[in-house]
């Protein structure tokens, strides 16, 4: 039940009071839930249609598997673009939440936009590349944790995930209606992101407010001391802190995370190639893995702020690889390949999903209020190297492997594993957070 008035805690702990009414909190959750289906559209959309880019710009010049590793390579060159996510991030923290959130979302449209005018796989990597520059940028996280009651967190920021599910429900109706035995037209994909960028842009700079936190921060007495800091000195301060183990034990979890992204980026085209499979079959199984995310974020949500944060990464982390491995021998599989890959996918789905977003809150959890964008940044930054690294090796790895058309199954086996050692990294060097007054963070 959301409570009917919202306290903030200032910086000494002490209660301010209600700045938030309870009409409004509601308003800027349903508008966050507009971001998020934008992002998660924007995110997912490139993954539905690999096979049909590859068949239109590489596939009349190239061997299957040297396509493949082609379309990894592109896909880890566009990756870049989350760098500047560090940027943006940085920026909220200087001009505030509001107007970053605004400049991200409507770059996330107009990226989608020049996707649609993509002629050639270099014209699409670069677009693709502006695309990555903003949907990874995770302001909204930043408003809805920094405006939910404070043992509400991780509930509330699963509340707009499961929202922003409609983003996925639309990316099954578009590749439904332009992806089909009969259609091929991946541009068409692009609509729902063009259309829902360019208003929701709007919207939220003429409606939304600017978080409490940041305008508290703004008001302290010790912000023109803060104010002159460079961003080296805020470096410093991001990793000298009392949670400094732990920011660092996410930091590298999020790069495992995001080093097997070949999974998420290529499983459409691995399953398109399946002679089990076909493109309404592929259409089915996203549809399920769908229904199993939104599950997922229900779950994390409760048992998050109920049970804690830690034992979630030591079960989602076990269950990732073995889920992939029954992916691969499922789709593999003539007798069930259907119901193994869907659930299968779904698990991976869930786990991999719920990390992220476990390691999204965690890290604003552990830096204080003035460096919480740096610091927002700095783990986007280090999962974006991740992501770059781990495609560019998974393009060398299914080019290099003697397995002809298996080689992408054993790349997602293989980049998979390394979920493992989060467990141990979370065991010894994270402390529970969630009950931390995200105020007093120090």
């Amino acid at each position: 039940m959301i409570r009917k008035k919202i306290y903030i805690m200032t910086e000494n702990g002490m209660k301010k009071g209600s700045l938030k009414s309870n009409h409004y909190f509601i308003y800027m959750v349903i508008v966050l839930m507009f971001v998020e289906i934008l992002d998660t559209y924007s995110t997912t959309f490139p993954t539905a249609i690999p096979s049909k880019v590859i068949e239109e710009f590489l596939l009349p010049h190239h061997t299957l598997n040297v396509a493949q590793s082609i379309m990894a390579a592109c896909i880890s060159i566009a990756t870049i673009g989350t760098y500047f996510v560090f940027l943006n991030q940085y920026l909220a923290d200087k001009v505030g939440r509001k107007k970053i959130l605004a400049f991200t979302v409507f770059g996330m449209g107009f990226s989608a936009l020049l996707l649609f005018f993509s002629s050639s796989i270099i014209d699409y990597t670069i677009y693709l590349f502006m695309l990555f520059v903003f949907f990874s940028s995770d302001i909204w996280t930043i408003y809805i944790n920094e405006e939910a009651p404070q043992d509400k967190r991780a509930l509330w920021t699963n509340i707009v995930l499961m929202g922003g599910l409609v983003g996925a429900v639309l990316l099954i109706v578009f590749r439904a209606i332009f992806i089909s035995e009969t259609t091929t037209y991946w541009r068409g994909m692009t609509f729902p992101a063009i259309f829902i960028g360019i208003i929701m842009s709007i919207v939220i700079l003429f409606t939304l407010k600017e978080t409490s936190k940041f305008k508290e921060m703004k008001k302290n007495k010790g912000e023109k001391q803060q104010s002159t800091r460079t961003i080296i000195q805020n470096m410093k301060a991001l990793f000298s802190g009392s949670n400094r183990k732990g920011f660092i034990a996410i930091l590298i979890a999020g790069f495992i995370v995001t080093f097997n992204q070949v999974f998420n980026s290529m499983l459409e085209e691995f399953l398109f190639r399946s002679p089990y499979f076909t493109d309404d079959d592929a259409t089915m199984i996203l549809t399920i893995i769908s229904a199993a995310v939104f599950i997922g974020y229900i779950l994390t949500g409760i048992i998050a702020d109920k049970k804690g944060r830690k034992v979630l990464f030591y079960v989602y982390a076990i269950l990732q690889p073995i889920s992939v491995i029954f992916v691969v021998i499922g789709a593999n599989s003539p007798i069930g390949a259907i119901v193994i890959v869907a659930l299968s996918a779904g698990v991976a789905y869930i786990s991999g999903q719920s990390l992220s977003v476990l390691i999204r809150i965690v890290s604003l959890e552990l830096v204080p209020t003035e460096i919480r964008g740096l610091g927002t940044g700095v783990k986007s930054l280090i999962a974006a190297f991740g992501m770059t690294l781990g495609l560019l090796f998974s393009s060398m790895t299914i080019y290099s492997l003697p397995f002809g058309e298996l080689n992408l199954g054993i790349t997602f086996i293989l980049f998979s594993l390394p979920y493992l050692l989060i467990v141990p990294l979370i065991y010894f060097f994270l402390k529970e957070t969630k009950d931390v007054d995200l105020s007093n963070v120090e």
